[in-house]
């Protein structure tokens, strides 16, 4: 808008020229009568001067009308007259012309001159950014020419590569080549750069110190005004911190970050590859499975904290035990697999089995106690017992299991029968995650009695499973299976509450159970929920301490954390629950530490009471319990009394009270109130020291 106001102004003003001309003639026509024309030319030239050619064309016929109008004779004179009248005219005409194209000229010079002077500055500033960006950036920029020679680099380059500038150039790219890349990969390069006049990727080069490294490279070609290459232009970044976190994220991805070990992602790629090389070769292939021998326990007890630094020196025991080419990897939780290739005969896989349930064995310090820990291992055999890694793995796991239920600390080849088993297992699971909601588990109740009196003093509440199909199953055919799939919270949430119920209904009938015990695993005790539990069923069924006790059995082993286990027992006593510890001798507490917990109760295993009566190591073992025990301040009872020898030895060794099928053998709740009501009449047991 201002451009074409300025023409316009221009323009204008280019036509005060000749009427200022005008009047000077006018004013001094006596003067220059003779000179019609002579003050018009200097007007035309100043017109054109101030507007360019068309002012200028535009002020030349103003002039010409002007003096043809006012100062020579009228045009039809003219006409009559001689050609040469015309003559000044024409002059005039052609001059004006001329002064016109000449400003136009000198106006349009003007104008490129300015817009070269515009662009020159504007270029250099581009050229001041351009090597601002050249040395600031932190990309190697390198310069060649179409021979390949380096002719500029910038800072970068040098800090990258380790080559001073004064070193690079005149050289080639050559000089930070690393051999790591092929004449194709340079083919194919070059081929782009040709082709599309750019190339781009990942490529390996090598710093003056011989060091490889990875980096990301872009070159473009550089063209002439004419279109030709001139130059090629390098931009190179340094990736190896890119590599490296991507290394890290990857071996993350493919390894337990406890151990350290192979995972179950990178055990399944490497199973695959193996795999694919024994039937390539006609090799066999062994996979060994491993499980750590009661790690849940471990958890349990000793908190998972203990249970991480097993594991550790575990992984680092059995990475020891085998060949550095063998593939380790942990699955998860406490299991473990070795993949042993190239395998010559079975025996070969057992000898490893061996070794490695060997290194595992050795005792170790775990949160400042000894434990040896134990493992049972699964050995399947490619391709006798399967052909793909999916059921190479399940044999594995299914003869890992036998060797578990075999005693663990052992190893079992897989057979046919065992895939039948691990069957039968996961369908007693499947049947059991059903069983609370199908109402199929109930209680049976065992009583327990003064050796003294024989009077009843409480019921041990005992789970049992009736299975609409197998029929009453006892808690080792269902339990462990209860606590490797976590149902073992949610039956033992009921087993308490179910107890609690049964004691309070018969309370109610008029019986007098005097005590209701429950059994409690390792886990649930340290269950979040548990003191809720307790609270809210001894709440609900009206469960009084001092005239109806809940007391909860718990196994040794829990001793064994005593700082985890001991806040838990003290939270129970002070709901007013008794604490028994149940199958006592069978695991490793200290007495140190059993006089430190709360505890009522200690029962004595039935291993220690079955040969008592004719076994003197037994009767010494039994007998030092029980003095141990009393000196403690503790109530004993004796479990699985048999025959009435054992309970006239447990009498005189001062035993308190007795469990076994001597007095009775664990009764659906519905029996018991005869039970109690025929001895609250007096009448004695059966084949017993009572009368």
């Amino acid at each position: 808008m201002d451009i074409t106001r300025s023409a316009q102004l221009r323009s204008w003003l280019a036509l005060l020229p000749p009427l200022a001309a005008l009047a000077v003639q006018l004013l001094l026509w006596s003067l220059i009568q003779p000179y019609v024309w002579f003050l018009f030319y200097p007007a035309v030239f100043i017109s054109s001067w101030i507007g360019g050619f068309r002012a200028g064309l535009g002020a030349t016929a103003l002039s010409t009308l002007i003096v043809l109008w006012f100062f020579v004779p009228p045009t039809h004179a003219l006409l009559k007259g001689e050609p040469r009248a015309w003559f000044p005219t024409v002059v005039f005409v052609a001059m004006g012309v001329l002064f016109s194209i000449f400003h136009e000229r000198l106006r349009r010079s003007e104008r490129r001159s300015r817009d070269s002077e515009a662009q020159a500055r504007s270029m250099l500033e581009s050229v001041r950014q351009g090597a601002t960006v050249f040395e600031a950036t932190n990309e190697a920029i390198t310069v060649t020419d179409t021979a390949a020679r380096i002719v500029a680099v910038n800072a970068a380059f040098s800090t990258i590569t380790g080559f001073a500038a004064g070193e690079a150039l005149g050289a080639t790219p050559r000089i930070h080549r690393s051999g790591r890349q092929d004449k194709d990969f340079y083919e194919r390069m070059w081929h782009s750069l040709q082709t599309t006049g750019q190339w781009q990727g990942e490529i390996w080069n090598r710093r003056k110190n011989g060091e490889t490294y990875p980096a990301w490279e872009n070159i473009s070609a550089v063209r002439d005004a004419d279109g030709t290459v001139s130059h090629y232009v390098s931009m190179l970044s340094d990736i190896t911190a890119l590599k490296q976190a991507e290394e890290q994220l990857r071996h993350m991805a493919l390894h337990d970050v406890l151990t350290g070990l192979p995972n179950r992602r990178l055990l399944a790629e490497n199973l695959e590859s193996a795999l694919a090389r024994a039937q390539r070769h006609g090799h066999r292939l062994a996979l060994l499975f491993l499980d750590l021998d009661r790690f849940k326990l471990v958890n349990d007890t000793l908190g998972h904290a203990a249970g991480d630094e097993l594991l550790g020196e575990v992984a680092r025991r059995l990475r020891a035990a085998v060949r550095q080419e063998d593939l380790i990897a942990r699955l998860g939780g406490d299991e473990f697999t070795v993949v042993l290739e190239e395998l010559q005969h079975p025996d070969n896989a057992a000898h490893l089995a061996r070794k490695l349930i060997e290194a595992v064995a050795r005792p170790m310090q775990l949160c400042g106690r000894e434990l040896t820990p134990s493992t049972s291992v699964g050995i399947a055999i490619y391709p006798d017992d399967a052909r793909s890694a999916a059921d190479l793995s399940k044999a594995a796991d299914a003869a890992m299991y036998r060797a578990k239920q075999r005693g663990r600390h052992t190893f079992e080849f897989y057979t046919p029968e065992i895939t039948a088993e691990a069957m039968e297992r996961l369908a007693i699971e499947n049947d059991l995650r059903r069983a609370l909601a199908r109402g199929e588990l109930l209680l049976y109740f065992q009583p327990q009695v003064a050796l003294r009196s024989g009077r009843i003093l409480g019921f041990e509440a005992l789970l049992r499973w009736n299975h609409p199909e197998r029929g009453l199953l006892l808690p080792d055919q269902f339990i462990p299976i209860a606590e490797e799939c976590g149902l073992i919270h949610a039956l033992g949430g009921w087993a308490i509450d179910a107890a609690c119920a049964q004691a309070r209904r018969w309370a109610d009938a008029g019986l007098n159970p005097q005590r209701i015990a429950v059994n409690v695993s390792g886990s649930q005790l340290l269950h979040k929920h548990l003191i809720e539990t307790v609270r809210a069923a001894m709440a609900e069924h009206r469960i009084t301490p001092g005239e109806l006790d809940l007391e909860l059995e718990i196994t040794e082993s829990v001793l064994q954390s005593a700082s985890r286990s001991a806040p838990v027992l003290r939270q129970l006593r002070e709901l007013g629950v008794r604490i028994a510890i149940d199958d006592f001798g069978t695991g490793y507490s200290s007495l140190g530490v059993l006089k430190h917990m709360p505890i009522d109760t200690l029962k004595i295993d039935r291993l220690f009471i079955r040969n008592a009566p004719d076994d003197s190591d037994a009767q010494a073992i039994a007998k030092a319990m029980i003095v141990m025990a009393h000196g403690l301040g503790l109530h004993v009872v004796a479990e699985g009394v048999e025959t009435p020898a054992q309970c006239r030895f447990l009498l005189e060794q001062g035993c308190d009270e007795v469990q076994g099928h001597l007095y009775s053998p664990a009764l659906p709740g519905d029996e018991v109130p005869a039970l109690m009501a025929h001895h609250a009449a007096g009448l004695p047991w059966p084949d017993t020291t009572h009368h």
